[in-house]
């Protein structure tokens, strides 16, 4: 019995079998059954929970791809996955990734040349619209940036115009101008429509978590306010990438005794000014672009999409020409003072110009609307008018057609 009594203390599992091995006894039939029993319980459990993690590492890495494969069809309309069978097809292996993943690089390119697309449908909107109205462009140039009050009409200053430099004179800064338009006009119009793309998604995610089932036969176009913000990102990133060509563009035109060239007026603003003299009046740029670019996109797609909804047809030439010329028209009244402030600040310490306004964008305005009158802030006005009209109805035109030619299409 003492010898028992050590052999419980020390056996933890299985006591009473150690005990009876010692005396020469088995142990009970009773006994050797509830045994056998939970250790085969024991087993079954084990099982049930290793296929139980096997099967739900199965279905997070299907639950993995069809959510990787679902975001990547928003972003392109012309490539479409099989999503509805990954789902049922994911235990298949590797050769299925391999199918899923090419399937994403193929959306990825597909998206990518898209916007290659719209930037080169908007670059030569942008070159046949500035060309076209050029000869106005100089004259509200030269109207915008004189100082004090202007001398003769439009008339005589551009009988001044031919008689010293001939037709060329008219088309004065045009290279430059065509070489800023052509990238920013594309630049804006891939941003304007990346915007859209992602301003539409949001406002579906929220819809979707809000409990909002869309009909996908009749889904709604997005709002106004939606669209002037997108076309307000669009001109304000055009603007950055393209405002040095800006700088020599007006230089050309105001200055054409002193800059002869696009790069070599470059390169002598750097060099005598530096280089943060090509982005002098970049600020109120960016506040002028902001709601100019948003109002003309704005109007333009609304009055469309209005047109389009009333008389259930697309647009004719006729019709776009006026949306355009409606658009930009309205976008220059309300902006045009900015513009000229703009002007100024530009090119004040350029060509021989004094610097005059020193304490920004809003002080100049000021100054200007008190020395010269508050109708100063609208010189040039009239020329603008004259070349915004046809300029923004042709470049819109010449986008419609451009799309069409390369196969893309528009959010709505």
């Amino acid at each position: 019995w003492g010898e028992q009594r050590r052999l419980r203390a020390m056996g933890r599992n299985g006591g009473c079998a150690k005990v009876c091995a010692v005396v020469g006894r088995r142990a009970p039939a009773g006994e050797r059954a509830r045994r056998a029993d939970r250790a085969e319980r024991t087993g079954e459990v084990l099982r049930a929970r290793q296929e139980l993690g096997a099967a739900q590492r199965e279905m997070q890495q299907g639950a993995r791809e069809v959510a990787r494969v679902a975001g990547d069809r928003k972003h392109a309309k012309h490539s479409k996955p099989d999503v509805e069978s990954v789902s049922t097809s994911h235990h298949k292996g590797l050769s299925r990734r391999a199918e899923l993943f090419a399937a994403v690089r193929s959306a990825r390119r597909g998206s990518e040349f898209q916007n290659v697309k719209y930037l080169i449908a908007g670059a030569v909107a942008g070159i046949v619209s500035r060309t076209l109205v050029s000869p106005l462009e100089v004259l509200a140039t030269i109207n915008m940036c004189a100082v004090g009050t202007v001398s003769g009409t439009m008339l005589e200053q551009t009988r001044a115009i031919f008689a010293s430099q001939g037709v060329r004179g008219f088309f004065r800064g045009n290279v430059a101008n065509c070489m800023k338009v052509a990238p920013a006009k594309g630049i804006q119009f891939v941003t304007f429509e990346g915007c859209k793309r992602a301003l539409k998604r949001f406002r579906d995610h929220r819809r979707r978590r809000a409990g909002f089932i869309e009909d996908k036969d009749n889904v709604s176009p997005l709002s106004p306010m939606e669209r002037m913000l997108a076309g307000g990102v669009a001109g304000m990133a055009a603007a950055v990438a393209c405002y040095p060509l800006e700088t020599a563009k007006t230089l050309l035109t105001a200055h054409p005794e002193l800059y002869s060239s696009v790069f070599g007026t470059l390169a002598s603003v750097a060099r005598t000014q530096g280089i943060g003299a090509l982005y002098r009046g970049l600020t109120p740029t960016l506040i002028a672009m902001f709601p100019y670019v948003g109002l003309d996109l704005m109007v333009y797609e609304q009055l469309k999409i209005a047109y389009e909804k009333r008389t259930k047809k697309d647009a004719g030439l006729v019709q776009m020409l006026l949306m355009g010329a409606a658009a930009g028209s309205v976008a220059q009244t309300t902006c045009h003072p900015l513009d000229v402030v703009r002007k100024r600040l530009q090119l004040q310490g350029l060509g021989g110009r004094p610097i005059v306004y020193k304490h920004g964008f809003m002080p100049a305005m000021a100054r200007i609307a008190a020395e010269e009158g508050a109708p100063a802030l609208y010189r040039g006005l009239a020329p603008q008018y004259m070349s915004v009209f046809p300029a923004a109805g042709v470049s819109y035109i010449v986008y419609e057609q451009m799309k069409t030619l390369l196969g893309i299409d528009s959010v709505q």
